[in-house]
């Protein structure tokens, strides 16, 4: 009876180890997605990048007024041409293929140069991007390949590109990146081929210390079920209904 009833515990305590692992596994990778984690005026987790950064010209803010979802977005506004993003590292796997999309919306973006965009710091590379004044949330999605040794991208979102300095103000919303099994024919795609390896519009200029949130939380439930299958041994053997040992009846 005893070693069934601790098969039975082991097994729930795997499955659901298991099950929350493939959730991480299988979900969005970029961590305050949708902004609503907020550090002062700047979204957590998202450093900033500027080509040729100058005081006033290029504004990172937190806007309310009609998300997309949620109560936040991120906002970037160029009152001169340039090259801005919001940029994360993101821990990826070498040889793999992803898919990257948000919802953006732009205001008086130039149309000769390259608008509000998905990219990569280490390509060239772009989402079809928005530009002009919609003033209406689009979606827009970019496919990334990584290469031999890669496990990290410089995943951004940018208002303008290399070689394309534009001017305007773009709001960006809900953004994914997951992993796909396959690339659809015709997609805009990013190849990434070694750390380090940049095409983009200039060098980093710093990095974020990514967290491993697969890591974390796996240890965190590996916790939470020890505990639980403790707290139930101990009650089945208090209550009388798990007996560790045998005593000898009384003559």
């Amino acid at each position: 009876m005893l070693k069934k009833i601790i098969f039975y515990m082991l097994s729930i305590a795997l499955t659901c180890t298991m099950s929350y692992q493939c959730v991480f596994a299988t979900g969005n990778l970029i961590q305050n997605p949708s902004f609503e984690d907020v550090n002062g005026n700047r979204p957590s987790y998202w450093n900033t990048w500027v080509w040729d950064e100058k005081p006033g010209i290029v504004e990172f803010t937190i806007g309310q007024d009609n998300p997309n979802s949620g109560e936040n977005y991120a906002i970037i506004e160029n009152k001169e041409g340039r090259d801005s993003r919001y940029v994360q590292d993101v821990r990826v796997e070498p040889n793999s293929q992803y898919k990257a999309s948000a919802w953006i919306k732009a205001e008086n973006v130039g149309r000769d140069k390259i608008g509000a965009n998905i990219s990569l710091q280490e390509t060239t590379t772009c989402s079809l991007d928005i530009k002009g004044t919609v003033g209406e949330w689009q979606y827009t999605e970019l496919y990334i390949r990584t290469g031999e040794g890669v496990d990290i991208i410089k995943f951004s979102l940018g208002l303008g590109g290399y070689g394309n300095l534009n001017t305007g103000k773009a709001c960006f919303d809900d953004v994914v990146l997951e992993k796909v099994d396959s690339i659809p024919e015709g997609a805009n795609v990013a190849f990434v081929e070694s750390r380090g390896t940049s095409t983009g519009s200039s060098d980093e200029k710093k990095e974020t210390n990514y967290e491993d949130n697969v890591g974390k939380y796996t240890w965190v439930w590996h916790s939470i079920s020890s505990g639980v299958l403790i707290v139930i041994f101990i009650y089945y053997v208090k209550s009388g209904k798990l007996k560790l040992w045998k005593t000898k009846d009384k003559e």
